[in-house]
């Protein structure tokens, strides 16, 4: 077999060097701490940063958090911006107040990160904070039972109970006096008539007369009466229909 086709299934089989899997990759925590602490060591803070951003964000529990904050005031010391340094501390020893620098620095940078953990030390001593991993208790609120839907009004309802609506008195009242105006009225009207038939039916002249104006005197009263009775009747209709418009319903609301 021909020398150049064994080395072209030898090189097929076996991958490159390169495509090997590294120990520490991109997507893992301790793949980019790894990575900061070689970038450090090579002085170039800005790929430390970066490598700590990635590193951040890969970080599943306190510890690996307050590793990367620790690291950043580190490298942010060796930057000189100390007070973005000892903020870095902080927010670390907050989250493991025990923990200690992971390379030798600077002793400006080291005696920074020993006050920033006296401080966070008394602090935690005045307002300890909970493991962690303690069990949280369930507030009292949420223990308690739930009512029923339908007996919780919705956000913003509002029931309006409507009382009943008192009778006006004074409509009643020009309504109940044109009637007994329109009764009277009309028992004059039916005189009036009377005294007229009788006038006709009246032999002598004189009796004729007083028939006849006595009928017309009972016209005359009839006529007052009915007139006001379709006065009071029409003022009763007009204070009906204004109270109704101007008096309003009270209503009692009730809010959630």
């Amino acid at each position: 077999m021909d020398l150049r086709i064994v080395l072209g299934l030898v090189l097929m089989l076996v991958p490159p060097a390169w495509s090997q899997p590294s120990a520490f990759t991109a997507s893992d925590f301790e793949g980019r701490m790894a990575a900061t602490a070689r970038a450090y060591e090579d002085l170039d803070y800005e790929h430390a940063l970066k490598e700590l951003d990635g590193a951040s964000l890969l970080a599943r529990d306190d510890g690996e958090r307050a590793r990367v904050a620790i690291y950043r005031g580190l490298v942010l010391g060796d930057l000189r911006r100390r007070q973005a340094s000892m903020a870095a501390f902080r927010a670390g020893l907050m989250l493991r107040p025990d923990a200690s620098l992971p390379v030798k620095v600077s002793p400006k940078v080291a005696r920074d990160f020993e006050d920033v953990r006296r401080e966070v030390q008394r602090e935690l001593a005045r307002n300890p904070r909970p493991p962690s991993d303690a069990p949280r208790a369930v507030p009292d609120a949420k223990l308690a039972g739930t009512p029923a839907p339908g007996l919780v009004p919705s956000a913003g309802a509002q029931a309006q109970v409507s009382a009943p609506r008192s009778t006006p008195v004074l409509p009643l009242a020009l309504l109940g006096a044109g009637a007994a105006l329109g009764g009277v009225g009309g028992y004059f009207g039916l005189r009036s008539r009377g005294n007229v038939s009788d006038a006709r039916e009246a032999v002598f002249y004189s009796d004729r007369q007083a028939h006849l104006d006595s009928a017309r005197g009972h016209a005359l009263v009839a006529n007052v009466l009915l007139g006001a009775a379709v006065t009071a009747a029409a003022g009763a209709a007009v204070t009906w229909l204004l109270a109704d418009r101007t008096t309003p319903s009270p209503r009692a609301e009730v809010s959630p």
